[in-house]
């Protein structure tokens, strides 16, 4: 089957595919239906994956003798019922013939007790993983024993691909997949790049119906209480290349930016808005982009079709950058009700140097202003126990917070993901754990006490003052905690917000942790695309950026 899907590079000449050694192709030769179970694991509750709904809608466009199944290990939920070995169980019952995990790098070490119970109870059944993890760390997902498949790229083309090679109408290897042959060698594709996302239709959330309702699943942690909150992608890609983040290695390896960044026609877009709002009795938007501002045209467009046919309050992730008056008011009357954006540290020397975010604390203060100003409520992100953070840095970040008194404030312990600038340089500073139980994000157990997921360095920041100042944060983001919803009567209801990695960590999931094997941290390159710091901060505040490109055009855009 031809497809629209591009190379991200255009490799040497690859080995012919030893087919033979292939443990998997025609395994399902005999059956007219296919069964494919796709999962992911939910340590906040969420049950929407948008890249498992993405892939969903394709297949059952393109192969509808693929039945699409969805079963997410939904911990929080209920511990006993998805642990390792009743999750296991669960699956064995649907008697499927593959499995599909998307899996973020946080979640890789709480996953894998689940990929090994699912092979020793059933050894025939081929698991494939996608995600972050497989994208950024893929000799160490594929070397896990109990894996066979991993998904390198783009994942709808490729999960196409699987399927035929499972059902045997398609020989060859599996383009966009890394597979493990039946000798334990690895046989390499490259990763495909979906370039035009009108060639593929818009998710299928009805996967994630429960008795043909939205009624009873939990699609966000912010969204107002009673409503439908829908999590909806206007495109992919985003063009900054944050030290800490996924998307920047991801972005190296893409050949344009241009390429990098695509969105839906804003009519289009707003099309299928009105369809999910109809369909499932949708309340409010979620807008989950990387980056909703990567498209100059696209949010001038959108936000003026979105004000006149859909109607519906909606929030967005932005960069203080271009919050100014002029946009946060033309984000306003098209309904926005929330701005979500990454202050990350408080000093600006840090997240200059350190996290790549050239913003300086004024614009913080002042696009916080602005939301404000223009009735729009704020919720912040922050990353706290970073490489080379000081004490100083973590109270600097507590306080910038406290001037703007956003109506949310969200902070995260740092967690080191391959493949990132930030990996990089904690590692050459070796400051990597080897210890797994550390290396998820759930900060904290019941008790509330949180540890750091690196080594300390007790003369830049204690593992006491980590926990002391966490505890400080706690205490102001539960004081300070304003973020509500206008119900239809005018009534101000408070919002549906958990920060629930203080409660996901019970008595057993605890010794496990503390049980963890041992591992070896992968070897990071040499170099670092970080530049040097030297804690505490006494330099000058970053600079502004400069010129040209996509904020400075999102600037001119909105009057900045």
């Amino acid at each position: 089957m031809a497809t629209n899907a591009d190379l991200i590079a255009v490799s040497s000449e690859r080995p012919a595919y030893p087919q033979a050694k292939s443990k998997w192709f025609g395994k399902a030769a005999n059956k007219k239906k296919l069964r494919l179970v796709f999962s992911f694991y939910s340590p906040d509750g969420n049950e929407v994956a948008m890249p498992l709904a993405a892939m969903s809608a394709y297949l059952k466009r393109d192969f509808p003798w693929v039945e699409v199944i969805l079963k997410p290990i939904l911990i929080i939920r209920d511990a006993e019922a998805y642990n390792a070995e009743n999750y296991a169980r669960s699956i064995a019952e649907l008697e499927p013939d593959l499995i599909a995990f998307s899996v973020m790098s946080p979640h890789w070490y709480p996953m894998e007790p689940y990929f090994e119970v699912l092979k020793s109870m059933q050894p025939e059944l081929p698991i494939c993983i996608g995600g972050y993890q497989a994208m950024l760390s893929q000799e160490q997902t594929i070397e896990n024993p109990n894996v066979d498949f991993i998904c390198v790229g783009d994942g709808e083309y490729a999960i196409g691909n699987l399927v035929q090679f499972i059902r045997g109408s398609k020989d060859g290897p599996v383009d966009g997949m890394w597979e493990k042959l039946e000798d334990g060698e690895v046989f390499r594709t490259e990763p495909h790049q979906i370039g035009d996302l009108a060639s593929l239709p818009f998710p299928d959330y009805d996967i994630f119906e429960k008795d043909g309702s939205f009624d009873d699943v939990n699609t966000s942690i912010f969204g107002p209480k009673e409503k439908v909150v829908l999590p909806v992608m206007t495109g992919r890609g985003c063009p900054y290349r944050c030290t800490y983040c996924c998307n920047t290695p991801i972005l190296d390896g893409w050949k344009t930016k241009k390429e990098f960044l695509r969105k839906y026609d804003p009519q289009d877009m707003v099309n299928e808005l009105i369809r999910l709002r109809d369909r499932y009795n949708v309340g409010y938007f979620e807008f989950w982009d990387e980056l909703f501002l990567s498209n100059l045209k696209f949010v001038r467009a959108f936000f003026e079709i979105y004000k006149e046919q859909i109607g519906l309050p909606f929030s967005i992730n932005s960069r203080v950058e271009v919050m100014n008056e002029k946009f946060c008011k033309s984000a306003k009357e098209a309904g926005c009700h929330t701005i979500w954006f990454g202050i990350e540290s408080g000093d600006e020397t840090y997240r200059s140097t350190m996290l790549g975010r050239k913003m300086t604390n004024q614009q913080v203060i002042d696009a916080a202003e602005n939301c404000k100003k223009a009735g729009i409520n704020r919720l912040t992100f922050n990353i706290v126990g970073m490489p080379l953070e000081t004490a100083e840095n973590m109270r600097q970040t507590l306080e910038l917070n406290q001037r703007i008194e956003p109506e949310f404030f969200f902070f995260f312990p740092y967690i080191p993901l391959r493949g990132t600038p930030l990996y990089d340089r904690a590692k050459a500073e070796g400051l990597l754990l080897t210890s797994k139980k550390n290396l998820h994000y759930l900060s904290a157990a019941n008790d509330r006490q949180f540890t750091l997921n690196m080594k300390e360095c007790p003369e830049l920041l204690s593992a006491e003052e980590y926990n002391e100042i966490c505890q400080q944060m706690l205490a102001f983001q539960e004081s300070n905690n304003r973020l509500s919803f206008a119900d239809e009567d005018g009534t101000n209801m408070p919002a549906r917000v958990e920060d629930k990695s203080f409660s996901l960590v019970d008595d057993q999931q605890k010794a496990a942790l503390e049980n963890a094997q041992q591992v070896t941290p992968e070897l990071a390159p040499e170099d670092t695309a970080v530049q040097s710091y030297t804690p505490p901060a006494a330099q000058a505040p970053a600079s502004e950026q400069k010129s040209g490109g996509i904020m400075a055009g999102i600037k001119s855009l909105f009057g900045g």
